[in-house]
C-alpha cells in the first residue's frame, strides 16, 4: 500500500471527519469546506487526504463524495471529552504503518528529522520530510501519544490503560441511544432510518456532553437527522420532495400532512439550522449568526420531541407539543 503524508493539523483532520459524519453520506468538498470553515481549499484537501490515510474516510471518484470508512470516525467526533477523542485518534494512529515506522525509528535514532527521513524512504513516499514531521507530531500530540521535551526532543507516552476511556465513551453513547430509544418508543424507533435519523441525533446528544461544546456541529447533526426524518415521513405519505432543498422547503411540501403548530416548530428548527450552516445572512448585512451553547444543548431535545409529536399525530391521532 502506498502512503503520502501531507502538511495538516490534527484539528483540521477532526474537523473534516466531523463534517462527513454530520452529512451522513456523500459529502462533497464544497460542503465540507463550508461546514468546517477551514480557511483555504488547499488546507481542506490536505486534511481530507490525511483523514483517508488514517482510515477515517474514503473517497469515491465516480460520485465525487467522501464517506465514513470506520466506526472510529464516528466515535472520534462524538466523544464527550478530549481524553476520549485522544483515545480514538490514537487507535487509528497506532494502525497507521508510517506512524509505527516513525515511532520505531525515532526510538532508535533519537533524532526526529532523521526518523522522518527514514520513514519517508522506507515507505517510498514523495512527501516533504518537514511535512511528515509536522503532521505526525500534530496528530500524535493530539492523540496524547507524543510529548515534547523541548530542544527538538520528544518522548512517546507509555501505553496507557485505554480500556476505561473506551468504555466510558461507549457507555456515554449507549446511554444517549438508550434514552432516546426509550423516549420515542419502539414503534417510532422502528419507523425512522437508524443510520440517517437515529444515529446522528444520538451523536448530537453526545456532543452536548463534551467539555467544550461545538455548538454548530451539534445543530447540524440534529438538523440533518430531522431532515432525514422528513424524507421518511414524506415517503410514507407518498409526498414527493423532488426539488425541495432544506427543512423549510420540505415542510412547505408537507403542508397537507402536518399540523399548523408542528409547521411552526419545524420553521424554528430550519431557521436555527440555517443560522448554523449558511454563513453570512443577507438580511443582517452579511453578518454570520453565532449559535449559543445554550441553543445547542437544547436543540437535540427539541428535534427529538418534534419528531415524536409529528409521528404520534400522524399514526396515533395523538396531538401534543
Amino acid at each position: 500500500m502506498s502512503y503520502n503524508i501531507v502538511l495538516t493539523t490534527a484539528e483540521d483532520v477532526v474537523s473534516v471527519v466531523d463534517a462527513v459524519v454530520a452529512r451522513g453520506s456523500c459529502a462533497q468538498k464544497q460542503y465540507i469546506t463550508e461546514f468546517t470553515g477551514i480557511a483555504t481549499e488547499d488546507q481542506v484537501d490536505k486534511a481530507l487526504q490525511m483523514a483517508i490515510e488514517l482510515g477515517f474516510l474514503k473517497y469515491t471518484p465516480v460520485s465525487n463524495c467522501y464517506d465514513v470508512d470506520s466506526f472510529l470516525a464516528v466515535k472520534l467526533v462524538s466523544s464527550a471529552t478530549d481524553d476520549q477523542k485522544a483515545v480514538f485518534m490514537r487507535l487509528a494512529l497506532e494502525q497507521y504503518e508510517p506512524y509505527k515506522t516513525f515511532k520505531q525509528r525515532y526510538e532508535f535514532t533519537k533524532i526526529i528529522d532523521l526518523a522522518c527521513r527514514q520513514t519517508k524512504i522506507l515507505h517510498s513516499m514523495s512527501s516533504n520530510e518537514r511535512d511528515i514531521k509536522n503532521t505526525l507530531i500534530s496528530i500524535a500530540t493530539y492523540a496524547k501519544a507524543l510529548k515534547s521535551e523541548g530542544a527538538n526532543l520528544y518522548s512517546f507516552s507509555e501505553e496507557e490503560n485505554t480500556t476505561s476511556f473506551i468504555e466510558s465513551a461507549l457507555e456515554t453513547s449507549s446511554i444517549s441511544e438508550a434514552t432516546l430509544r426509550a423516549y420515542w418508543g419502539e414503534s417510532l424507533y422502528s419507523f425512522v432510518n437508524n443510520v440517517n435519523v437515529f444515529q446522528p441525533l444520538s451523536q448530537a446528544f453526545q456532543k452536548t456532553r463534551s467539555t467544550t461544546i461545538d455548538a454548530r456541529s451539534v445543530v447540524v447533526h440534529a438538523a440533518n437527522a430531522f431532515e432525514s426524518f422528513l424524507n421518511d415521513y414524506a415517503n410514507h405519505h407518498s409526498v414527493s420532495l423532488t426539488g425541495k432543498n432544506g427543512i423549510i422547503q420540505k415542510k412547505d411540501a408537507l403542508v397537507g400532512t402536518l399540523s399548523k403548530k408542528h409547521r411552526g416548530m419545524i420553521e424554528y428548527v430550519g431557521q436555527v439550522r440555517n443560522a448554523a450552516d449558511h454563513g453570512g445572512d443577507a438580511d443582517e448585512g452579511g453578518l454570520t449568526w453565532l449559535v449559543m451553547d445554550e441553543t445547542a444543548v437544547l436543540f437535540p431535545s427539541i428535534v427529538a420531541i418534534l419528531i415524536k409529536g409529528i409521528y404520534d399525530r400522524s399514526f396515533n391521532n395523538d396531538i401534543k407539543v
